[in-house]
């Protein structure tokens, strides 16, 4: 695990909500994906830090305001807050149902992310999409 300053909550949010793990297919972040060596877990704030500074609130990393995350989807999750603020929103409202509920996510907790995660992952083929075909010239042409 990166070692910094949220390193000791993430431990902690690992011991509150993975105890009951037995299976490693079990072992998920907050966003569906595996947690492994290429998506090593890693602390994302629910609500951001810089907002925390200007309400003159502590910004540092908190079980209530983390989300458990992979560096992979916590890459994610920050590429679809520039493209669909609506989706950004959705996903950090779930990982407060989580941080409430204060155990590993039940089947219908894990409906809900698997149904964010099959919307993010349309949101980003489009985009990418889009991307490509402005990139070769084709973007818009029938």
């Amino acid at each position: 695990m990166k070692k910094n300053s949220s390193t000791k909550v993430l431990l902690e949010m690992r011991d509150i909500y993975y105890k009951d793990c037995l299976s490693p297919d079990m072992y998920l972040d907050w966003m569906g994906y595996p947690i492994n060596e290429e998506n090593s877990p890693c602390y994302h704030h629910i609500v951001k830090k810089s907002s925390l500074r200007s309400e003159k609130a502590d910004s540092k990393p908190t079980v209530e305001n983390g989300a458990y995350l992979g560096v992979y989807s916590h890459d994610v999750l920050h590429y679809i807050e520039r493209i669909d603020k609506g989706l950004y929103d959705a996903w950090n409202s779930i990982f407060l149902v989580i941080n409430k509920e204060r155990h590993y996510p039940d089947a219908d907790v894990w409906n809900i992310v698997f149904s964010l995660q099959d919307a993010t992952d349309k949101i980003l083929d489009s985009y990418l999409k889009m991307k490509e075909e402005k990139k070769s010239g084709t973007y818009g042409r029938v």
